[in-house]
């Protein structure tokens, strides 16, 4: 028996990766669906409320970590933000939230009255509106207008204020800002995985397409986000968030090219990340200094300890690894940590690869020239 190297388990790393992955041919779907959906938004808001409007992606789906469902054919999950470019002053968070889903519903009547198969259902939300396509996946929507006082904001002119019909006031956000510090933290990694791409493509850096370019970072993340998910199955209330997951890594990435070392450096990390300010633990937002991402765990510990157990896990998990012979107790381990139902053909990969590079070695070492099993020169 034998330990896998780190090479391999990167290899291991990548199959799993690309499991959890949203496959393409369905973000080309969603894409086609959203960019009609912004193009007839605009076009009504134009008519209807005299103003410009923007519908853009957000979150995991524009930070390219979102992670397929955990049961095979349950929706997967895309998030658009809504921006109609008015004032707040002139609108009540309700009565632009039930403006918008008029919109929606007319959207959908305009769909029908084209003679669309694929019409989506119409689905309410705390702070967004769904449009569910029939069990493959679903648009949130969320409305947005332009932050007002945006200069306590790294990137102002993207601020926002959006409706949440649980709370009074409105809530405050800047998805595209995120993602600018996002990038910024793969920036090296980025750079040289493009120009890697372009150079074995035989193509400009700029015409490499988006899809190909996912890094360790965005990889890693999508990992921790299904050993998250299967972690806290059935307990939903108390599992870390997926921001403070992505922000965390974001901070403790190295910008290995190795999907596994990228991977237990993170995990091994993270904790360094966690402030504490005067007794309160502190997960600033990197765009807003002001902002507490863990603000939760304050009234609720339970959401601080369960964070902490969740890394210390995960950290022991991913770590042995490297140091486990027995490649069923790797298996075992992938299929409770990743719910995945191909461990068993990952796992065999991993072993029969480790097992040809341990052969081929020594093979090599017995046909040195310079080795003999003789006296000493």
């Amino acid at each position: 028996m034998y330990k896998l190297s780190s090479k391999n388990l990167n290899l291991m790393m990548e199959e799993i990766y690309t499991d959890l992955d949203v496959p393409l041919e369905l973000k080309k779907e969603a894409e086609t669906k959203y960019l009609n959906l912004g193009e007839w938004l605009n076009q009504d808001s134009q008519s209807k409320f005299k103003s410009d409007s923007q519908l853009y992606i957000q979150g995991s789906t524009l930070l390219g970590t979102s992670v397929r469902p955990i049961k095979r054919g349950d929706e997967y999950d895309f998030d658009l933000v809504y921006k109609r470019n008015i004032k707040k002053d002139g609108i009540s968070q309700k009565d632009f939230k039930d403006q918008v889903g008029e919109q929606l519903t007319r959207y959908i009547q305009y769909l029908k009255d084209g003679g669309e198969k694929d019409i989506p259902f119409l689905i309410e939300g705390k702070r967004c509106w769904t449009l569910q396509y029939k069990g493959r996946f679903h648009i949130d929507v969320l409305p947005a207008l332009p932050d007002p006082e945006p200069e306590y904001l790294m990137d102002p002119e993207d601020g926002l204020i959006i409706t949440d019909k649980e709370l009074t006031q409105w809530q405050f956000s800047n998805p595209k800002g995120y993602h600018s510090w996002f990038k910024k933290s793969m920036r090296y990694a980025l750079t040289e995985l493009r120009n890697s791409l372009a150079k074995s493509d035989g193509v400009e850096v700029e015409d490499v397409p988006q899809h190909k370019t996912k890094t360790t970072l965005q990889k890693a993340i999508q990992i921790l986000k299904r050993h998250r998910d299967s972690t806290y199955m059935g307990s939903k209330d108390d599992k870390p968030i997926s921001v403070i997951i992505t922000t965390l890594a974001s901070h403790a990435y190295n910008n290995s090219d190795n999907l596994y070392v990228a991977l237990t450096e993170i995990v091994k990390n993270m904790n360094n990340y966690i402030e504490d300010r005067d007794g309160v633990y502190w997960v600033e937002n990197p765009i807003n200094k002001k902002e507490n991402f863990a603000d939760k765990w304050e009234s609720n510990p339970k959401r601080a300890e369960e964070m902490f157990r969740w890394i210390e896990s995960a950290n022991k998990e991913f770590e042995s690894y490297q140091n486990e012979t027995n490649i069923d107790v790797i298996t075992e381990s992938l299929e409770k940590s990743f719910r995945l139902d191909n461990a068993t053909a990952i796992t065999g990969k991993a072993k029969k690869r480790e097992g040809l590079a341990v052969a081929a070695k020594a093979v090599e070492v017995k046909t040195d020239p310079w080795s003999h099993s003789g006296d000493s020169y």
